[in-house]
């Protein structure tokens, strides 16, 4: 009998080809010193994070995840009610839940941008059809949320709409009572406003507090930044305890691990020292901040920033030039030209105060072309 090669069902081979939609798996890059993912690097939160890993006992890695505690932990930690969280494997897991459970079912998504890539990509891939809208403006650039609520009440019929804040990967927040009336707006149209809050620890941002007010806001909140446990993927949906059952039916909780839920149980045990931490990272940035734009004063640091500051350079070559330059001497940075309302910005995750001093060097090193 002659050998035929497998072939797979005709209905896979179409999924296959949905279009723009191809995921890269993150690559290591050995010896490198990672500015680009923001992950939270300073040695007070490397000591918390190590002593927490420490005490991770056999159960936390044989066991299924018991999440009673968590929730207990985090409703104090929160100040909601624990009927108002569910844990998600990190906020990427968060969003392509939300996308499945409420944007396909809502009918469409509104993105404020520039938002996390995770939404586009999740809606491609789920074919849920997704309008932008551009919600930075100026030079250098401010929010203006404007555009979006104008989206919001020209819609022809329900939305999910997201917005980050503090904005990523601008670092710029966007005023509570901005954020507000976009919660005002959802209520009086039918949509669903999701508020992503990744970096908000680092600069004082909570939406929490808007929960009780607004039974159509959703916020995501993730630990992997502000409590340096990128690695573990974990992070909490907060919203309205008719929303939080309805999602927890699509079972997000199968994904989040015992290991996880026992580790971020420990660290928010530790959140008084990790707020001295957050506010060193601030005077860290602020340090940076300073050192490159006297090497290059035609260049501006966006405000406030969270664990990464973003410079406006004027240029819409210098980004990628100057990812070349640090690339050469080490260093990985992220170019910000291309996403709206940031074309000849650039983006620095922060790490250690002696890493950022020298970085700062290789930055005064660097000529535009």
């Amino acid at each position: 009998m002659t050998a035929t090669a497998p072939v797979l069902p005709r209905w896979f081979t179409d999924v296959l080809e949905s279009p723009g939609v191809r995921w890269n798996a993150r690559e290591r890059h050995p010896g490198m010193l990672n500015l680009k993912s923001c992950e939270l690097q300073h040695p007070v939160s490397d000591r918390l994070v190590r002593e927490a890993a420490a005490a991770l006992d056999t159960p936390d890695l044989r066991s299924y995840p018991y999440q009673d505690v968590i929730l207990d932990v985090l409703s104090a930690h929160h100040r909601v009610s624990r009927d108002r969280l569910l844990l998600t494997a990190g906020s990427d897991g968060a969003i392509g839940l939300l996308v499945d459970a409420l944007a396909r079912a809502a009918g469409r998504l509104l993105l404020g941008e520039p938002v996390f890539e995770g939404w586009p990509y999740y809606a491609a891939l789920r074919g849920v059809p997704t309008t932008r809208v551009t919600t930075l403006a100026g030079s250098p650039p401010r929010y203006d949320l404007a555009p979006l609520a104008e989206a919001m009440a020209a819609a022809t019929g329900p939305s999910v709409v997201a917005l980050s804040n503090p904005g990523s990967p601008s670092g710029i927040v966007a005023s509570p009572h901005a954020v507000e009336e976009l919660a005002e707006l959802a209520e009086r149209y039918g949509h669903i406003l999701v508020v992503d809050e990744c970096f908000g620890d680092f600069v004082g941002v909570s939406h929490t507090g808007l929960l009780d007010r607004y039974a159509q806001l959703v916020v995501v909140h993730s630990y992997s930044k502000s409590f340096a446990l990128a690695g573990l993927r974990i992070a909490s949906v907060l919203a309205a305890p008719e929303v939080v059952e309805y999602l927890s039916r699509f079972r997000p909780d199968s994904a989040v691990s015992a290991a996880a839920v026992s580790m971020l149980g420990r660290v928010v045990g530790q959140t008084g020292q990790f707020r001295a931490v957050w506010r060193d990272v601030a005077a860290i940035r602020s340090r940076f901040a300073a050192a490159v734009r006297t090497a290059h004063p035609d260049w501006q640091a966006l405000a406030p920033g969270a664990n990464f500051v973003t410079f406006v350079t004027g240029h819409l070559d210098v980004p990628h030039a100057l990812a070349t330059h640090l690339a050469g001497r080490g260093v990985r940075i992220r170019p910000l030209t291309g996403l709206p309302g940031l074309d000849g910005c650039v983006r620095f995750s922060l790490a250690s105060d002696a890493e950022m001093r020298h970085v700062a060097s290789l930055v005064a090193e660097f000529r535009p072309p």
